[in-house]
């Protein structure tokens, strides 16, 4: 085996496993049919607009924070599917707040085609994208005004 830098031997590259190959990009699941579990990036996290991570308390984040440990433990197919309402997506354009889409326009977000929302307590929503199993949470709406219902009392 050759040697590197250093004299040191190069690790050999470790072959695929038996069985294992990578995922065919135009096989990839439905966003919201995965069997995974749901889990969670913040990089796209909205801190400064009006449905902004600044304007949370700390106790509102404590409990969101409880609420995504919660919906970790879930699929992705469990939660969108299965578990009542509590999460959905919409198709991007049809989002009726032009604030909520001027936002997303500033975030440089606007090229996404749908978004989803977990409903996290009363009428407090989480706002994402989600990618497979992976949620890119964007912004917090305690008020429920980025997609408001039609139904009274929600």
């Amino acid at each position: 085996m050759p040697k590197g830098k250093g004299g040191r031997k190069k690790a050999p590259v470790p072959a695929e496993p038996p069985g294992k190959s990578p995922p065919d990009p135009g096989r990839l699941p439905r966003a919201d049919s995965s069997h995974e579990r749901m889990c969670w990036r913040f990089e796209h996290v909205d801190h400064e607009g009006p449905w902004g991570f600044a304007r949370v308390s700390g106790q509102d984040l404590c409990d969101l924070l409880r609420k995504l440990r919660d919906f970790e433990r879930m699929s992705v197919r469990e939660l969108f599917h299965q578990s009542g309402g509590l999460a959905k997506s919409y198709d991007v354009e049809g989002l009726p707040n032009k604030h909520a889409r001027e936002r997303l326009e500033h975030l440089r977000l606007a090229d996404q085609t749908r978004i989803s929302r977990l409903r996290m307590s009363g009428p407090g929503r989480l706002y994402g994208f989600v990618d497979a199993n992976v949620f890119h949470v964007v912004f917090w709406d305690p008020e429920h005004r980025i997609w408001p219902s039609r139904k009274k009392h929600t």
